[in-house]
C-alpha cells in the first residue's frame, strides 16, 4: 500500500473493513469482490468525489472484474481479450499450443465424465483445477481414479460459474515463475522464482519456500519461453507472471497472469534486482511506463510457517526477537491465516549469495524455531 500510495491516491475496494491499510488510502469501500454489480456501485460512489484514473488487483480471481472496469471506464491496462486468454486455463493452453509454445496441455471438463475422459488422455498422476479460479490454491494432485471425483467436486466449487474445470498432467521438473516488467521493446523478464510445495498440504499445491536468485541458472530457457507465451496471449505491456515447469525436454508453461499476484514476492524481487514491480504496477495502471534500472545482487527467499491446525507455530518470544539467525528475519502475523488446507502464522526471510545458500539458511532458521518451541 505504501508503494502504491507513493504513485498516486489509492481508492480501495475490499471485502473486509479497513484495518492497517487506512493510513495509505484516499478513500475505501467494502463490497463482495466476486459480485460485479457491487464492485461497480462502489466505484461509482468513489468516482463522485475523485477521478478514477486506473484500476489494478493482486488477486487472480478479480482480474475479470478489473478488466471489465477498465473497458467501461476507458482506462489503461491489458485488454479484456488478453485477460480472458489468461483467466481461462484451457484457453491459455490452446493459444499457447497454436503458437508453438510448450505448455501443460490443460483439457477442459464440464462434467465428471468429461474429467474422467481427460484423465485417461493425460494419464495419472494429474492435476485437477478450476478453469477460472475464485480462490487461491484450489488445484489438487490426483494420483488415481479413486481420488478424481473428490478433486473434480472441489475444483468445480472453486471456479467461476459456467467455466468448468481443467485436467492436466502433473509435470516433473523444477517449478519456476518468470516476472516481467516494461522495457522499450515490450515486456521483459526481470526475475525468476522457484517454489517448493508443502507436503502437509497434499493433495493441494501450496508453496512452503520461494527463492529468487538474481543469477538464475535457468534464465535463458525461461526468458525465451516467457516472451513467446506473452506474445501468443496478446500481452504487450505491464507486469505479468508466467508459471512453468522446467522438464527434461525444456520449459512448459502452466499458467499466465497479467498482473503481480503476491506483493511479498514483489519485495523479494526488489531486494535482488532493484526493480520495484509494485510501483511499476501502479504506474502502469495509470497509463504510465516507468523503466527501472537494475542492480542485481545475490538471492533472497521466504519460508512460510504453516501447519494443518490453527495453532501458533512460533515460540512465545518470537515477536520480541525477530532475528532468528544473523541471516534470517521472522515476520509474525497478527492472526492465523487460512490458506487451502493449512493455517499460516508467519514467514522467514533470508538473503544469501545464491539459491543453495538461501535454502540452507531457511532450513537452519526453521530448525531454530522448532528448537525454541520445544524448549519454551
Amino acid at each position: 500500500m505504501q508503494r502504491l500510495a507513493a504513485v498516486g491516491p489509492v481508492l480501495l475496494i475490499d471485502t473486509a473493513p479497513l484495518d492497517w491499510q487506512r493510513p495509505h488510502l484516499a478513500d475505501a469501500r467494502t463490497a463482495n469482490l466476486l459480485d460485479y454489480p457491487q464492485v461497480q456501485e462502489a466505484v461509482a460512489e468513489m468516482a463522485l468525489a475523485r477521478s478514477v484514473v486506473g484500476v489494478l488487483t493482486f488477486h487472480p480471481a478479480y482480474a475479470r472484474a478489473v478488466a471489465q472496469l477498465r473497458q467501461e471506464l476507458a482506462l489503461p491496462g491489458p485488454s479484456v481479450a488478453a485477460v480472458e486468454a489468461t483467466t481461462l486455463r484451457h484457453r491459455t493452453a490452446q493459444l499457447l499450443a497454436g503458437a508453438g509454445v510448450d505448455n501443460s496441455g490443460a483439457l477442459h471438463a464440464d462434467s465428471y465424465d468429461q474429467a474422467l475422459e481427460a484423465a485417461h488422455e493425460v494419464g495419472f498422476p494429474l492435476v485437477c483445477k478450476p478453469a477460472s479460479p475464485r480462490t487461491r490454491y484450489a488445484a489438487r494432485q490426483v494420483p488415481g481414479i479413486p481420488e478424481l471425483a473428490e478433486a473434480f467436486s472441489a475444483a468445480s466449487a472453486a471456479t467461476w460459474p459456467g467455466t468448468g474445470t481443467v485436467i492436466e498432467p502433473l509435470l516433473d521438473g523444477i517449478e519456476a515463475t518468470a516476472y516481467t516488467a516494461d522495457s522499450p521493446s515490450g515486456p521483459r523478464v526481470v526475475a525468476i522464482s522457484h517454489a517448493t510445495f508443502d507436503p502437509q498440504a497434499e493433495p493441494a499445491l501450496l508453496p512452503v519456500e520461494v527463492v529468487v536468485d538474481a543469477d538464475d541458472v535457468c534464465a535463458s530457457a525461461i526468458e525465451d519461453t516467457a516472451t513467446r507465451a506473452l506474445a501468443a496471449l496478446g500481452h504487450r505491456s505491464g507486469t505479468a507472471q508466467i508459471r512453468m515447469r522446467i522438464t527434461s525436454t525444456g520449459p512448459r508453461v502452466i499458467s499466465v497472469t497479467t498482473h503481480l499476484t503476491d506483493p511479498l514476492l514483489g519485495l523479494l524481487i526488489e531486494r535482488v534486482t532493484g526493480i520495484d514491480l509494485i510501483s511499476q504496477a501502479g504506474h502502469h495502471a495509470r497509463g504510465r511506463t516507468v523503466l527501472a534500472e537494475e542492480s542485481r545482487l545475490g538471492a533472497t527467499a521466504v519460508r512460510f510457517l504453516q501447519g494443518p491446525r490453527p495453532t501458533p507455530l512460533l515460540p512465545p518470544t518470537a515477536a520480541a526477537h525477530p532475528h532468528i539467525t544473523p541471516y534470517a528475519t521472522l515476520q509474525q502475523y497478527p492472526d492465523m491465516r487460512p490458506l487451502g488446507p493449512l493455517w499460516r502464522s508467519g514467514h522467514l526471510l533470508v538473503a544469501g549469495t545464491d539459491y543453495p545458500q538461501c535454502t540452507a539458511r531457511l532450513r537452519s532458521a526453521a530448525a531454530e524455531i522448532r528448537s525454541a518451541r520445544l524448549s519454551a
